[in-house]
């Protein structure tokens, strides 16, 4: 605990733990941050954080770049000259105004970009109903990082122009009618201006927070209310709602999917398409949600399990449209997609000679995120949901299906509890240290794992790559240092070697996540900017990209501290990871769909300079060239705290087994990767020439009869059509000769 003022005391609620922890307060009236509340945040972050604790004026520069950079990012609104003016008038000065609560610089800042904004409006309007010529060989730059702010009215409204034409182009490839195009697009701005007029104070020192936080390192943050709730949706696996995807489109709110077996599916009225027009509490009065926020409708339709939403929905049919009510009870959704799954492959092994050398039985156990329900845990819920449990019961029942060798895949896996991973790896390892936490006074902390229980000891392959991060890094870097298994992937994780505590203030201000230790591994490394290296190697083009904690603003630096007393009871890794890799290059070498992403990989590299631009030529040839681009004018796609995957028909198990490899060659290399360690791990025989994964191979080949079938059928059908119409000649030239 801390001292801080009196009323802070009252409305703020610490906590320290080893990552994170939220609960749910008693419920508080809608409230507004006001500017002395702003300057009492401040303070807590510098009483909780690992290295920055007073706001001098290097920071405050820090602080005043990531304010002005949060509201123009793409550097369309600003000019090079308001930038200047901020620095000179508040680039020294805006530690020592904060620290009075004055909030001076925040609303200064604000008013300009409001000016900007309303003057890009008009410019924007008048570009849209522009004559653009769609044959000229000219480029937008999407280069943010090395833009720089515009120095005149006319230099920004060019940029404003390529920009236009960009979104008239992507609109043109879908929209055949260009009069309808300009008209979506012109809908398009005027709601984004709409939401521009709804920002309130509230709003902006929310973002001055955020850009407070971000100067002090990357991973701290404020957050409001409803970003605190999509966090708890998120570590719990969990919420509390109707089952559905939401997303916004032309101003309004539509049903992307349904989750099966979810509240708003049971209702058998609502199907995806649907547009959400109002939205009804109970008995009361709907509220309309045309043009609004879809964040603003996500927040009327989550509410406790057991109570009623009311929709009020559209539905196009071919008669017109249909409009109708369907009164909803909310319920629990479990987010299952996002928990731990497991799969079984069988592969096939051979010699030089062809002959067959045996079979295996290889699991695959994917774990998206180290998620836990904080507030189970902490109100001693039976079976609240963990990342550790779910693992545990997936190995149950793959020990049941008696695999030889498990994959664990880490890709893409963000990280969450620090709790969790060193819970996870110790199901696979007898016990000893896991990680290292060094905090703010120099201390050192070693979590260990004290259960002597192996859950799986047989061989493991674990996937990486450079979106790995943070708890993904803790387990991959202990199971390293034990040489406990083999890390294949790209050449590293993400490098997040920090620790952040959540901690609660009352429910109208949300929480504040501060950075508040590092971690290092058994081994004494810090996983910090360096991630953790695998010891198998795959092509990936997210390897040569500008990924990873390095690349952040304001990082922490690496670090090492004396390593841990850990034993490694059988080295699983060195003796076996050099030829593993050779014959994983070989196969490689051989495999069309790699080599075509060799070739993608040397075409990234060889066209470096075209990377930051996109071309504004229209050649339908070239639909997918900007895939990718981020256009702020438009929600893509929302959810209520839902996963787009979490929904759909349900599959059989082979159904899913082969749905989840047959598009992923990474997985189906480590698969193989897997066998030769097997080979040479347990079998301790010589790598087999050839695997093959057979269920992948057998779905294959019955997608091929089914192509073929499907040919046959229309050359069969073609060549009926051709008889009908001959027959039909020949008919009219008989009845032409009777005429």
């Amino acid at each position: 605990m801390f001292l801080a003022t009196k009323h802070v005391q009252k409305r703020l609620r610490v906590m320290f733990y080893s990552l994170t922890f939220s609960l749910f307060l008693p419920a508080f009236p809608a409230y507004s941050l006001t500017c002395d509340e702003v300057r009492q945040l401040t303070t807590v972050f510098f009483r909780l954080h690992y290295s920055s604790h007073a706001f001098d004026d290097e920071l405050s520069q820090k602080v005043l770049t990531q304010f002005h950079r949060y509201w123009d990012p793409g550097k369309l609104y600003f000019l090079e000259a308001d930038i200047k003016k901020f620095e000179i008038d508040y680039g020294d000065k805006l530690d020592n105004l904060i620290a009075k609560s004055n909030c001076t610089a925040v609303k200064a800042i604000m008013a300009v970009y409001s000016k900007r904004y309303d003057e890009r409006m008009r410019l924007i309007k008048k570009i849209i109903e522009e004559k653009h010529d769609f044959t000229k060989d000219e480029y937008l730059s999407i280069d943010r990082k090395n833009e720089k702010y515009a120095k005149t009215t006319e230099e920004v409204a060019e940029r404003w122009r390529k920009r236009i034409k960009f979104q008239l182009l992507q609109l043109k490839q879908s929209i055949p009618d260009y009069k309808l195009v300009k008209e979506k697009l012109q809908k398009r701005y005027q709601l984004e201006e709409n939401r521009q007029k709804e920002i309130d104070t509230n709003d902006v020192y929310e973002s001055f927070l955020n850009a407070f936080s971000l100067a002090l390192d990357p991973h701290s943050e404020y957050m409001g209310p409803d970003k605190l709730e999509d966090f708890r949706i998120n570590t719990r696996l969990s919420l509390e709602g109707i089952g559905a995807v939401l997303r916004s489109e032309d101003g309004f709110t539509k049903i992307q999917s349904l989750v099966t077996g979810g509240a708003a599916e049971k209702t058998g009225k609502l199907k995806p398409d649907d547009k959400i027009i109002a939205v009804g509490q109970g008995d009361g009065p709907p509220v309309d949600v045309i043009d609004m926020d879809l964040k603003e409708v996500v927040k009327l339709i989550r509410g406790p399990r057991g109570t009623t939403v009311r929709l009020t929905a559209v539905r196009e049919d071919k008669g017109g449209s249909k409009k109708f009510l369907v009164d909803v009870v909310r319920e629990k959704v479990e987010l299952k997609d996002r928990g731990a799954k497991s799969f079984v492959y069988n592969v096939n092994a051979e010699d030089k000679k062809g002959k067959k050398t045996g079979g295996l039985k290889v699991g695959l156990i994917d774990l998206p995120s180290f998620y836990i329900d904080f507030e189970g845990r902490q109100a001693r819920k039976d079976g609240y949901k963990s990342c550790s449990e779910d693992v545990k019961v997936e190995l149950e029942n793959l020990k049941k299906q008696k695999i030889d060798l498990l994959l664990l895949d880490l890709r893409s896996n963000g990280g969450g509890s620090l709790d969790e991973s060193i819970k996870l790896a110790g199901l696979f390892i007898k016990d000893g240290p896991v990680v290292q936490v060094k905090n703010m006074d120099g201390s050192i902390q070693v979590h260990s794992d004290d259960d002597k229980k192996v859950y799986y000891d047989g061989p493991l392959v674990v996937l990486i790559n450079k979106h790995s991060a943070s708890a993904s890094e803790i387990f991959a870097g202990a199971i390293k240092d034990y040489k406990r298994g083999l890390l294949v992937g790209d050449s590293h994780t993400f490098g997040k070697g920090t620790v952040q505590n959540l901690t609660d203030l009352s429910e109208s201000l949300g929480a504040i996540k501060v950075t508040i230790s590092k971690f290092y591994r058994p081994s004494g490394l810090s996983t910090q900017m360096n991630g953790v290296e695998a010891d198998v190697v795959l092509p990936s083009l997210l390897d040569e990209m500008d990924v990873g904690e390095k690349y952040y603003d304001y990082a922490l630096a690496f670090e090492k501290i004396e390593p841990a007393k850990y034993k490694v009871s059988q080295n699983e890794v060195d003796s076996y990871a050099e030829k593993i890799q050779a014959a994983s290059k070989d196969r490689i070498t051989k495999d069309k769909e790699f080599q075509e992403l060799m070739a993608e990989i040397k075409k990234y590299h060889d066209n470096e300079s075209e990377r930051s631009r996109v071309s504004l030529k229209e050649e339908k040839e070239k639909k997918d060239e900007t895939k990718g681009i981020n256009a702020k004018t438009e929600d893509i796609e929302s959810e209520e705290g839902i996963s787009p995957a979490s929904s759909g028909k349900k599959l059989t198990a082979a159904e899913e087994n082969l749905e989840h490899i047959k598009k992923d060659i990474y997985l189906q290399e480590a698969i193989r990767i897997g066998a030769d360690y097997y080979q040479s791990l347990v079998a301790k025989a010589p790598l087999p020439e050839k695997t093959t994964i057979v269920e992948l191979k057998d779905f294959l080949i019955a997608e091929e009869k089914a192509k073929e079938k499907k040919i046959l059928a229309e050359k069969t059908s073609v060549k009926k059509s051709e008889k009908i119409v001959s027959d039909t000649g020949k008919k009219e030239q008989k009845d032409g000769k009777k005429d």
